[in-house]
């Protein structure tokens, strides 16, 4: 599919990062958030080197859109242990090579359609957010390869279209456990879902949001928390309130049941552009047309180069909803 109408707005061009975000220390050790158009520190080139140095040796083929920033990724995600970072990357090059995740199946796409996953809205520093919603997974093991396929699909595309070397390189996870008991809680399922995404898009994550926690799990966070690594832990944040995610994430960025003022779209997919500082009068429109089932997602589209949204017809719905050009074939893993 061609989701090129999803690229970052052009006020995402105008970021400027602080130093301390682009790289920074924790206990003595280097850290990164940024990747690209920026300078690496001695430590940084040398464990480029020596990993570029054993992929030679070892005669691994590495993708043709390969960059030393991805090299460097997976320095970071072996902990500058250059083996472990070497072996990251071999089972990162198997799982690009695994249709499973590549290739949308008809059971992927009904996990799209259904809104299990789905990607709406930026944050306020244009990041693309992504929401699990948990009360649609059942506790069925069998469940896991289509949420999996659905699941990476969509952070290929988001990869593709949505990020913007330098400016925009991370996206912001919400995961809804509204109407979840821990009994009802997938706990496999959610745990898969975390370690393909760690390995296959290390570096990516900004921060993982878990909404509406039933009471017994924030009580075991609190104690798995002390044995968490403190860099690993500021990551992932419980909320309670829907309204704490405007501390990141503008109003209108967000569905009605997160406290937005976006309408509860149900049709999820294809990915709905929704960043043009959208009036009232069009939130309006939107939500009167959306009750009478006039217009499906799609109607959030706009164009990339106005500055406003543009209400479509029926008819122009259709003509603007992505074409199937083939499958994704970005390999970088952001």
């Amino acid at each position: 599919m061609d989701f090129s109408y999803l690229k970052p707005p052009k006020q995402a061009m105008q970021l400027k990062h602080s130093d301390e975000y682009i790289k920074y220390q924790v206990e003595g050790k280097l850290k990164r958030n940024v990747f690209y158009n920026v300078e690496f520190e001695d430590i940084e080139e040398e464990m480029i080197q020596k990993l570029e140095d054993l992929i030679k040796k070892r005669k691994v083929q590495l993708p043709e859109q390969w960059d030393k920033q991805t090299t460097l990724k997976f320095c970071y995600s072996g902990n500058f242990d250059i083996e472990m970072a070497f072996q990251t990357l071999i089972n990162y090059l198997k799982w690009k090579q695994n249709p499973d995740y590549q290739q949308l199946t008809s059971a992927g796409e009904d996990i799209l359609k259904k809104g299990v996953v789905f990607s709406l809205g930026r944050d306020k520093q244009f990041r693309p957010l992504i929401f699990i919603q948990v009360s649609k997974i059942s506790t069925n093991i069998e469940q896991l390869p289509p949420i999996l396929n659905a699941m990476c699909v969509l952070l290929n595309y988001i990869q593709k279209f949505m990020l913007i070397p330098y400016y925009v390189e991370k996206w912001r996870i919400i995961v809804d456990l509204n109407d979840i008991s821990l009994f009802r809680l997938p706990h496999q399922i959610i745990k898969q879902i975390i370690d393909v995404t760690q390995s296959n898009y290390t570096a990516s994550l900004e921060q993982l949001h878990l909404l509406n926690p039933p009471f017994i799990l924030v009580a075991a966070w609190k104690l798995v928390e002390k044995l968490m690594h403190p860099e690993t832990a500021k990551k992932i944040q419980f909320c309670k309130d829907p309204s704490y995610l405007q501390e990141y994430i503008n109003e209108d960025q967000l569905m009605l049941k997160y406290k937005g003022t976006l309408p509860n779209i149900t049709c999820l997919w294809p990915i709905i552009n929704t960043y043009k500082g959208m009036a009232e009068s069009i939130h309006m429109q939107l939500a009167d047309s959306a009750q009478k089932n006039y217009m499906g997602e799609s109607a959030y589209m706009s164009m990339l180069e106005s500055q406003y949204y543009t209400i479509l017809t029926q008819k122009e719905i259709e003509i603007s909803k992505p074409q199937i050009k083939g499958q994704c074939c970005s390999c970088n893993i952001m």
